[in-house]
């Protein structure tokens, strides 16, 4: 691609395009192989997405399941995730046990959702962390419609404003200052991931392929390996873990002993090291408790 297309967000390549049905389409390294996929036209259009879209149970944000033809993968399906960065998060405590370590709960006090070019941040420097390895999504692209709104349309405060767009300014520091990408408050960011097939452990619990016990292990076993890769999920817990059922119906995928899972959800995705802590803002005036 032109190099005026290619950008660089917080650590993550991107080409740019501009115009997708007058909107701004970011796609990955991971989004461009199947980015006959990942254009808007396939999703966004709005019968085909109220129609074919599907909203995710459990999901506590606007999150749907989106099936989108692939020329080889016959049951290829997206997760397309409306941004919620700049809204109250309404998280009055962490993840219960990590909320005893009170390192943790000073570093994370007033933690906000994570602006989108961020999440995508945060999810490909886990991926490329050198601890065990976690299955996440793969994060295809971001879009954001040219619809505009006003702020309170969107849920988001506006003395967030000049926060996330410095970060996201400072984080292309080595662009030129007229070539840098910024946030356009008054528009939609959507994150389109490629959809992990499975049950979350709550699902799975319900069709009994997994006891209350085995479930709150695997939540705590992906917590754990979590941290042993220097990330913290704020709002950790298993409807977050997806597990994959043998096709015969009797228990659970497995590799080396352990039950197959993966983490998907990512918004208050934070690492742990102080080091790293600017990658959380500080605590707004106006945080509602």
């Amino acid at each position: 691609m032109p190099r005026d297309h290619r950008v660089q967000l917080f650590g993550v390549d991107y080409v740019h395009i501009r115009g997708m049905q007058s909107g701004d389409l970011y796609i990955t390294r991971e989004g461009w192989p199947v980015v006959e996929c990942v254009v808007p036209e396939k999703w966004f259009v709005g019968d085909r997405f109220s129609r074919v879209g599907r909203a995710l149970a459990g999901a506590t944000g606007a999150v749907y399941r989106v099936p989108v033809e692939h020329p080889v993968a016959k049951d290829f399906a997206l997760v397309v995730k409306f941004c919620r960065f700049g809204q109250d998060t309404l998280v009055t405590a962490i993840d219960p046990v990590a909320s005893s370590d009170r390192s943790v709960q000073r570093q994370f006090a007033g933690a906000e959702f994570l602006s989108p070019f961020e999440e995508f941040g945060n999810l490909m420097r886990l991926r490329r962390s050198s601890g065990p390895r976690i299955r996440t999504k793969h994060p295809l692209a971001i879009y954001s419609p040219a619809t505009r709104y006003l702020d309170w349309e969107l849920g988001r405060r506006s003395s967030l404003k000049d926060i996330h767009s410095s970060r996201l300014l400072s984080s292309q520091s080595d662009r030129h200052p007229g070539a840098r990408i910024n946030y356009d408050w008054e528009r939609m960011y959507v994150l389109v991931y490629r959809w992990i097939d499975g049950l979350d452990t709550v699902q799975a619990m319900h069709a009994g392929l997994l006891s209350q016990h085995s479930m709150l292990a695997l939540t705590d076993l992906a917590r754990k390996r979590l941290a042993e890769n220097g990330f913290i999920v704020l709002d950790h817990k298993p409807r977050h873990v997806i597990v994959r059922p043998k096709r015969n119906g009797d228990g659970m995928l497995s590799t080396r002993d352990e039950a197959a899972w993966a983490l998907v959800d990512y918004e208050l995705l934070f690492p742990l090291s102080d080091t790293d802590s600017s990658n959380r803002l500080p605590r707004p005036s106006d945080h509602n408790d």
